[in-house]
């Protein structure tokens, strides 16, 4: 199950984290979750998430079309409001002014979670030092993208 959200999560535009993964016995249908309910499943305690469901549910959350609000009852309801926090704080700190990110920080709790265990805040974000000509260290949250039509 965990892959079959992992591969739900490229097929929504995160192909940034795309890798080589075993052959499905079925194709993947298309499944009636929001890219928000996608990243709160992604981060579910019960499937013991790792940092690469950790940085989807970031890439997916940065690309939400649902009001933080919504998001922070959904996080909340399934017991992962921490992870979801930690997110929005390492998006808050990245893009200050995302209203979202200010948002669904607003909207959830502050329990203790135990930074140590997830990713780098730098690991849900792409680092350049030379963009376009400019020198510096350029940051861009990595989202989900939507398709490009062919």
């Amino acid at each position: 199950m965990p892959l079959d959200l992992e591969r739900l999560a490229i097929a929504r535009g995160c192909e940034y984290y795309e890798r080589p993964l075993d052959r499905r016995n079925s194709p993947l249908e298309e499944v009636p979750l929001s890219n928000a309910e996608l990243a709160v499943a992604l981060v579910n305690p019960s499937l013991n998430p790792r940092a690469r469901e950790i940085r989807l549910a970031a890439a997916l959350l940065g690309a939400v079309e649902r009001s933080a609000a919504d998001v922070a009852a959904l996080a909340q309801e399934e017991n992962c409001a921490g992870v979801v926090r930690y997110i929005a704080s390492c998006g808050h700190h990245f893009e200050p002014e995302n209203a979202f990110w200010k948002g669904l920080l607003d909207s959830l709790p502050d329990p203790d979670i135990d930074v140590e265990h997830l990713p780098h805040p730098t690991r849900f974000v792409e680092m350049t030092g030379i963009d376009r000509g400019k020198v510096g260290t350029f940051t861009r949250w990595i989202r989900a993208r939507a398709p490009v039509p062919a």
